[in-house]
């Protein structure tokens, strides 16, 4: 089905002008930006979502527990 449709651009995009084509380019380009960092930042922001409070049930006095445990050389 894409092959389909990518080759109907196709036929459309030869029609057009110099000047015209470089503008879907740089307009298609763009847009796969522009999705790419918005993906990313979707990734993120679930990731931060997935990992809120995962620390929650550890003892207050974990951090005193691997200072204790340190040795310096």
């Amino acid at each position: 089905m894409e092959d389909v449709i990518i080759s109907k651009y196709i036929k459309i995009f030869e029609l057009l002008s110099l000047d015209a084509k470089l503008e879907l380019l740089a307009k298609l380009a763009g847009s796969m930006r522009n999705k790419s960092s918005s993906d990313e930042v979707t990734k993120k922001q679930k990731l931060a979502k997935e990992l809120y409070g995962a620390w929650s049930d550890v003892d207050d006095d974990l951090a005193e527990m691997i200072y204790a445990t340190r040795t310096i050389c």
